[in-house]
């Protein structure tokens, strides 16, 4: 098959994620703390000069400061949709924000494991630390793309309302009045992913890693190639026999939509793309990162904006295929 250059990214190396069961390049929790000792116990002593939450993802971190501000400034470490975080490497500033932080936000589920090391090392108390596999859906193995589940958001929204007014009990009746405002937003995305479920449910769609699937799920799409996925998820070469199953549901045209992560693409993906576009498949391409804007608008998105976008691209493709 011959590549469209600059179709599609380069593909980067297979390598270890941070959900893996794989070392991190920061071996052990005492590295981490002869490491970055000196910054955190500084930061420690530091008086605050304001109410802070920090969010390990920007998907979070907007979240969250729909709840928090204007009455505590939310920063989010990761916010690039060009930046893979899972091989990302936390800077001495990483470790001072969150070491300062009155509140942090993490993914959790193994996904974001060197912010809960810099957490330790700095002796964030539990309660101050707001994690999104909290949520009693989730169990240890579960995808771990918590913010793409609508049921994992919105009990985080609950938590995070909760540790807001115990950080702050001045102004807990502002971060109710807010969670309740995002709740009912959460509502209105899960609306929408029913009312599309009424068109598109059943439909057979691929995903190279298992970021779409929640979303898929809650549209009632039937997601294949899940061993395909759980290689790539894990940072291994995907059996041969499971590249052969995608490849031979692409060209006999099983797969009504193919959806993939711009963020990172691996070596095996690339040719399913390609394939994707000679077999007439529409492929949606997705970011781990909450995104700086959205086709059409100029404004940064909510992640409520972000998610509808999603679902209301996924009707569509399925519904215009050529």
């Amino acid at each position: 098959m011959t590549r469209q250059p600059g179709k599609y990214p380069d593909p980067r190396p297979l390598r270890p994620r941070a959900y893996c069961r794989q070392t991190h390049p920061f071996r052990t929790g005492l590295l981490w703390l002869l490491l970055l000792a000196p910054i955190l116990t500084a930061s420690n002593v530091a008086a605050r000069s304001a109410l802070k939450v920090v969010a390990v993802e920007n998907t979070w971190g907007d979240l969250a400061a729909q709840i928090a501000e204007p009455d505590m400034a939310v920063t989010s470490l990761l916010a690039s949709p060009v930046v893979d975080p899972h091989l990302y490497a936390p800077s001495p500033d990483d470790a001072r924000h969150l070491a300062d932080a009155t509140l942090v936000v993490v993914n959790g589920a193994g996904y974001d494991t060197w912010a809960s090391k810099l957490t330790d090392a700095a002796g964030l108390p539990a309660e101050r630390i707001i994690r999104a596999d909290s949520w009693p859906g989730w169990h240890m193995g579960d995808n771990p793309h918590l913010w793409f589940n609508t049921r994992a958001v919105a009990d985080f929204v609950t938590r995070m309302q909760a540790a807001c007014a115990q950080a702050d009990p001045a102004h807990a009746s502002a971060y109710a009045q807010r969670a309740h405002t995002l709740l009912d937003a959460i509502a209105h995305v899960n609306a929408l992913l029913a009312s599309m479920r009424t068109h598109v449910a059943g439909r057979a769609v691929a995903a190279t890693e298992p970021l779409f699937d929640p979303l898929a799920e809650q549209m009632g799409l039937d997601m294949k190639e899940k061993d395909f996925q759980t290689a790539i998820m894990n940072g291994v070469e995907p059996a041969p026999a499971d590249i052969a199953q995608f490849e031979n549901d692409l060209t006999t045209h099983k797969l009504h939509l193919l959806a993939y992560n711009q963020q990172m693409i691996e070596p095996a993906v690339v040719p399913l793309l390609e394939l994707a576009d000679s077999s007439g498949t529409p492929s949606l391409p997705l970011t781990e990162a909450l995104p700086p804007t959205l086709p059409g608008t100029t404004r940064p998105p909510h992640w409520q904006d972000w998610v509808s976008f999603i679902a209301r691209q996924t009707e569509h493709l399925l519904e215009h295929q050529p």
